[in-house]
C-alpha cells in the first residue's frame, strides 16, 4: 500500500515545495526591506532565485508555476496599488520567465543524458548478471572437472600399459588368458567407456562363450548365448550393439553391447557383455572407442600367450601393431605413418637413437634391430598420423626432406637418403586400402637396399 502511494506523495511534496519556495522570497524580502518586498529597485533581481532552483530541481513545470505565481503576487500588488509595487517591473518579468525557461530545459537535457545512461547501465548490468551466472556455473563445472580428474589419477595410456605390465607377468595362469587380469579390464571400461555394469566371459577356440563370468562389475543380467547381439559379436569378431529406437520405450532384456578381446589375428580371447550403460553413449565414436580398446586388451593377452611359448619376435610384434593399426584405420577414419630409417655407423646410430627416444608419443611404436651388415633398423608406426605430421616429426630429428641427397615418390610411400647414403629413410601413408603383406615385403626390400635403388635407376632412365 506504501508502495503505490509514495509516486502521490512525491508529487504533492514536490508541489507544496514549489509554492513554499516561490512565496518564501517575497516573505523574506518583506522581512530586509518592508518598502521593497519584491526587490523591483534593487540592481539584482533576488526574487529570480525562487524559479531557478524550482526548475533545476524539479523541472519545467514547476520551474514556470513558480514563476507565475510571484509574476501573480507583483501583479496583484501593482493593480491595488500597493506602495511597495510603484510600477510593474516588465524588465524584471520578462528576465524571470525567460531564465526560468532556460533553467528547465537546462535540467530537462541533463534528465534526459541521466536516463539514457540509466538505460544503457541497466543493459550492461542484465548482460553482466548472464555473464556472472554463467562464469560461476563454468568455474564450479571446471572444479568439478578438476575434482573428477584429481580422483582419477591415471590416464587410458598409463591404465593400459599398467594393464600390459600386469599381462605379462602373470606367467603362473598359463591356461586361462583371463585370469588375474579381468577386474582391471572392467575397470577401465568403468573409468573410460561409462560402463556400469558388465561381465566379462571367457571364449574357445570354436568362438563358444562360457555363460558363467570370469568377473564382473555390478550385477549383469544372466548371459544367454543365443542373444542376436552376442551372436553377431562372436561371428564378426566386432563390437555389436542395440539399435537403440526413439519410438521404443520396452526396457532392455539382453546385452546391451558386446565387446570380443580379439587380437589382430582374429582369435577371441574373451568377451565383455554390458549389462547397463548411459544412453548418451549409445553413439558411433564410443563404439569405436569400444572397438579399439577390446582389439588392444586382445593383442595384449595374445602377447601374452606368445610369452608362454617363448616366442616372443621382436618382428612379429611390429608385424602384429602394423596389422592392428591398419584395422583401426577403418574405425577412426584416419591416416598412419610407417616409417624406416637404416643408418651406417655406430656414431650416428647413437646420436639417432637419442633423438627417436625423445621425440616418439606414448601412442607410437619403434622397433630396433640389426641387419647382416650391421646397420641398424629403425622401424617406427606413428598412428593418427599423416604426412604434415611425419614431415614435422622428421624435421625434428634433423632428417627434413629439403636437406636430402636424393629423393624417390612413390604414391603412398616416399624414400630419401642423408649424409652421403649413411642414412635411409623410407616412409610409407597407411590408410584403410593399405595392405599390410604389401607394406611388410617393401620394407624387407628397402632393408635389403633393393627398391630403392631400383626406384633411381628407374627415374634416371626416365629423365635421361
Amino acid at each position: 500500500m506504501e508502495k503505490s502511494m509514495m509516486p502521490g506523495n512525491v508529487l504533492q511534496n514536490k508541489w507544496l515545495e514549489s509554492i513554499a519556495v516561490s512565496l518564501s522570497l517575497p516573505i523574506i524580502g518583506y522581512a530586509v526591506d518592508p518598502s521593497d518586498p519584491f526587490f523591483v529597485d534593487y540592481r539584482f533581481p533576488w526574487l529570480i532565485l525562487a524559479p531557478l532552483l524550482i526548475g533545476l530541481q524539479y523541472g519545467f513545470a514547476c520551474g514556470i508555476a513558480s514563476a507565475a505565481l510571484l509574476i501573480s503576487v507583483i501583479s496583484i500588488g501593482f493593480f491595488l496599488r500597493l506602495p511597495q509595487v510603484p510600477f510593474f517591473p516588465k524588465e524584471m518579468v520578462t528576465g524571470l520567465l525567460l531564465l526560468t525557461v532556460i533553467t528547465a530545459e537546462f535540467r530537462e537535457s541533463w534528465v534526459r543524458k541521466i536516463r539514457l545512461l540509466e538505460h544503457q547501465y541497466n543493459y550492461l548490468k542484465v548482460r553482466m548478471d548472464k555473464f556472472a551466472r554463467s562464469y560461476h556455473l563454468i568455474k564450479g563445472s571446471h572444479y568439478q572437472l578438476e575434482q573428477h580428474l584429481a580422483s582419477q589419477a591415471k590416464s587410458l595410456r598409463l591404465s593400459l600399459l599398467d594393464l600390459k605390465k600386469k599381462i605379462l607377468s602373470l606367467e603362473e595362469n598359463r591356461g586361462e588368458p583371463l585370469a588375474g587380469i579381468s577386474e582391471d579390464i572392467l575397470k577401465i571400461l568403468a573409468s573410460y567407456a561409462n560402463v556400469q555394469t558388465a561381465g566379462i566371459y571367457a571364449v574357445d577356440e570354436q568362438r563358444n562363450i562360457n555363460v558363467n563370468p570370469v568377473a564382473r562389475l555390478g550385477q549383469p543380467r544372466t548371459l544367454s548365448s543365443s542373444d542376436s547381439v552376442i551372436r553377431e559379436a562372436l561371428s564378426t569378431g566386432h563390437v555389436a550393439s542395440i539399435e537403440v529406437e526413439r519410438n521404443d520405450s520396452a526396457p532392455a532384456t539382453g546385452a546391451l553391447v558386446a565387446i570380443p578381446l580379439v587380437d589382430v589375428y582374429q582369435k577371441i580371447w574373451g568377451m565383455v557383455v554390458v549389462s547397463e550403460m548411459p544412453l548418451f553413449a549409445f553413439q558411433e565414436a564410443t563404439m569405436d572407442f569400444l572397438a579399439v580398446l577390446g582389439g588392444k586388451i586382445g593383442d595384449l593377452i595374445k602377447r601374452r600367450a606368445e610369452s608362454y611359448s617363448q616366442d616372443n619376435d621382436g618382428r612379429k610384434a611390429f608385424e602384429a601393431r602394423l596389422r592392428r593399426i591398419l584395422g583401426e584405420l577403418k574405425y577412426l577414419k584416419t591416416t598412419a605413418v610407417a616409417i624406416a630409417v637404416t643408418i651406417n655407423t655406430e656414431e650416428l646410430q647413437r646420436e639417432f637413437l637419442v633423438k627417436f627416444q625423445s621425440e616418439l608419443r606414448g601412442v607410437d611404436e619403434i622397433l630396433i634391430a640389426k641387419d647382416r651388415d650391421d646397420r641398424s633398423l629403425f622401424l617406427i608406426l606413428l598412428p593418427s598420423t599423416d604426412v604434415t605430421g611425419a614431415n614435422e616429426f622428421l624435421n625434428r630429428i634433423e632428417l627434413s626432406r629439403p636437406s636430402a641427397d636424393a629423393i624417390c615418390e612413390g604414391p603412398d610411400r616416399t624414400a630419401f637418403s642423408f649424409r652421403d647414403d649413411n642414412i635411409r629413410v623410407c616412409m610409407w601413408i597407411l590408410h584403410n586400402k593399405t595392405s599390410s603383406e604389401e607394406v611388410l615385403l617393401e620394407i624387407e626390400r628397402f632393408c635389403k637396399n633393393e627398391f630403392i635403388y631400383k626406384e633411381f635407376r628407374e627415374s634416371e632412365c626416365l629423365y635421361s
